[in-house]
């Protein structure tokens, strides 16, 4: 799914979900020169949301980029694990952290290795709009099985979220709403993606869109 018409109802939802291991999958955002990683905690909010919503089987969790976090240099994979096991209270035996690369064509492949090994039936890919349509296209190419699910508040709408866990969803709808970036962000970023699809046109191996992206969103840390 790559845009909100897409998005299931929340019966269809219910319905639809895997009966066989699946995973969500947390795309890596960078900070960059940002103070805070807005975009990387609205996508780890959505995937308890998502978890918590999901029938048994439980889906994993798995995250697989290795940027790092603040001016301490925490590494994502700690910040997502920390979110999820501690603010969330999703048990650590289904998030799978692996940091490979922030790369997104890597974050792909890497999953696809993970889905092999575990048998995983189909993922469900969180990031935000601007990305979704350059992750549906890479998770198209090496998992037919895989669907983006853009990670804005209206997302929540269809999703069933248990009397249980209520205490929860004002905290995720926060994370979410706060993760949105603003026009000028968006615009900036719709620019880079539209280089970096390009770039993946020119090599499909990946390495010049690597560097291209090391250029287009540099580090602050």
């Amino acid at each position: 799914m790559t845009d909100l018409n897409s998005t299931l109802s929340t019966t269809e939802t219910e319905s639809r979900w895997p009966q066989t291991p699946s995973a969500i999958l947390i795309m890596g955002k960078r900070q960059g020169i940002k103070k805070e990683n807005k975009q990387l905690w609205g996508r780890v909010a959505l995937a308890g949301a998502l978890w918590y919503s999901a029938p048994e089987p439980k889906p994993y969790l798995i995250f697989v980029a290795a940027d790092v976090h603040g001016p301490a240099r925490t590494p994502d994979a700690l910040v997502v694990k920390s979110m999820l096991v501690e603010q969330f209270g999703i048990s650590a035996d289904f998030v799978m952290l692996r940091p490979v690369s922030s790369c997104t064509l890597i974050e792909v492949r890497a999953t696809r290795v993970l889905s092999k090994m575990y048998g995983l039936t189909h993922i469900f890919a969180l990031t935000h709009l601007y990305h979704a349509p350059r992750a549906q296209r890479y998770l198209s190419e090496v998992l037919p099985e895989a669907s983006v699910i853009p990670v804005h508040p209206e997302i929540l709408d269809e999703i069933s979220f248990g009397p249980d866990y209520n205490d929860l969803l004002p905290q995720i709808e926060q994370l979410i709403q706060d993760s949105q970036p603003p026009l000028l962000d968006r615009i900036r970023e719709h620019i880079v993606e539209m280089l970096l699809n390009m770039a993946h046109l020119i090599d499909r191996r990946g390495k010049f869109e690597r560097r291209l992206a090391r250029i287009l969103r540099p580090t602050a840390y």
